[in-house]
């Protein structure tokens, strides 16, 4: 049954600034590129344009978050736009985000109940911008707390573990401790797990990753610790053929350029460790089901230096809906408790200007940079580049945007 949004706009005159709504058929959709899910109007005058975007339900807000803004920005042709969001429920962090667009473009938001009279709700704008802080996630364990469930001899072994992976940190060999396992990864490929068995582990392989079904089962292997103290050769030989391969994609040039960029970010050298500092492992896993802010924080990365605490967002592939996405979870990192008490190895405080940098190409510049045009306080997402030739070269520079973010602050009135 299709919803006549028309009805319920004629019904809520009141709620908004315009009347005499049109509808944007689905021709404009795709000729605007707008996402074909939501539904769009359009109405006010040639100094003041306001627009809805609307949908019955929500599956993923940035989506909406970034139609919308799409949308104020097609209907405004510089003037003074203000769009309304409708729809059965907000996040938090989308009434944050939504709090962040400015510009020419300002935006409300609005409750639907379908089953209640009046049906529309309009949210006051300053909680938009709630200011109090919520619990989300809980802290990583450490391998001596992951142990304790262990029998004593599976917790003598789990050291004996331990210790051959410290051993591969100088090989780029990093270690991720979860609830119920802890990964060894190379960049972004797990190379390895230790899984929980009731009092017992379980360590093997993991080469998921590649395509070739010989090599995925010549290289799974089991591990264990023999009566030696040992763990068995075959196990710590396939670890370190794994670590050959992997290093000869590199060398030849044959790594996909997300996985070399992870390596390198998490390495942290030279220009990245000058710019941003060393990485700070993400220390935070979801506390519950449906937590999946926490898991896509977790893929940002993070660095430490001189006390202060640098976010990093990669951006790729599709630069609008990831921006939109990242300027959410930056909501979330504002409004949670997760940065509150971040700590150095050494336990001293690290402080989180509340910036996230994106990172991302030349050729993707520019696509990104749109969202300058659409947001209050630019100076809180900062636009990296890489060299051109990164994946040949290396990073041996990274270009910011502080000329052009400068020269948007004078336009603004910030001194």
């Amino acid at each position: 049954m299709s919803i006549t949004w028309n009805m319920i706009w004629e019904a809520h005159s009141d709620l908004f600034i315009a009347q005499n709504w049109l509808e944007c058929p689905e021709d404009k959709k795709k000729a605007n590129r707008l996402p074909p899910q939501f539904t769009y109007f359009m109405g006010g005058e040639t100094t003041l344009r306001v627009g809805i975007i609307a949908s019955s339900s929500i599956i993923r807000e940035e989506e909406f978050f970034l139609a919308g803004v799409l949308w104020g920005n097609r209907i405004s042709n510089g003037a003074k736009t203000v769009i309304y969001f409708v729809a059965p429920n907000f996040s938090v962090a989308f009434l944050n985000g939504i709090a962040k667009i400015g510009g020419t473009i300002s935006a409300r938001a609005v409750y639907w109940r379908e089953k209640l009279t009046p049906s529309l709700y309009l949210i006051p704008e300053e909680q938009l911008s709630s200011r109090s802080r919520y619990a989300l996630g809980e802290e990583r364990p450490d391998w001596k707390r992951w142990g304790q469930r262990l029998n004593p001899v599976a917790l003598q072994q789990l050291m004996i573990v331990k210790v051959f992976f410290d051993d591969l940190v100088s090989r780029q060999v990093r270690i991720e401790i979860k609830p119920q396992q802890i990964a060894f990864l190379w960049g972004n490929f797990e190379i390895a797990e230790v899984r929980r068995k009731g009092k017992k582990f379980e360590l093997s392989t993991k080469v998921k990753w590649l395509k070739n079904s010989d090599q995925i089962l010549k290289w799974q292997k089991q591990g264990w610790v023999d009566a030696s103290g040992s763990l068995n050769s075959e196990f710590c030989t396939t670890i370190l053929s794994i670590l050959d391969y992997l290093e000869s994609l590199e060398q030849e040039g044959k790594l996909r350029p997300q996985d070399l960029l992870a390596l390198w970010l998490h390495q942290s050298g030279g220009i990245i460790k000058s710019v941003w500092g060393s990485p700070w492992p993400w220390p935070w896993l979801p506390k519950e089901r449906g937590e999946n802010s926490v898991l896509e924080l977790e893929e940002w990365y993070f660095f430490q230096g001189n006390g202060q605490l640098s976010v990093v967002c990669p951006i790729f592939e599709k630069p609008l809906a990831k921006a939109a996405r990242s300027i959410l979870l930056t909501c979330v990192l504002e409004r949670s408790f997760l940065l509150v008490h971040a700590k150095d190895e050494q336990g001293d405080s690290l402080v989180w200007d509340g910036r996230v940098h994106w990172l991302t190409t030349l050729g993707m510049e520019e696509e990104i940079r749109r969202w300058y045009c659409w947001l209050k306080d630019v100076v809180k997402f900062p636009i990296w580049t890489l060299p051109e030739n990164w994946q040949e070269k290396g990073i041996y520079e990274l270009n910011s945007q502080s000329t052009l973010m400068n020269h948007l602050l004078m336009q603004k009135g910030y001194s």
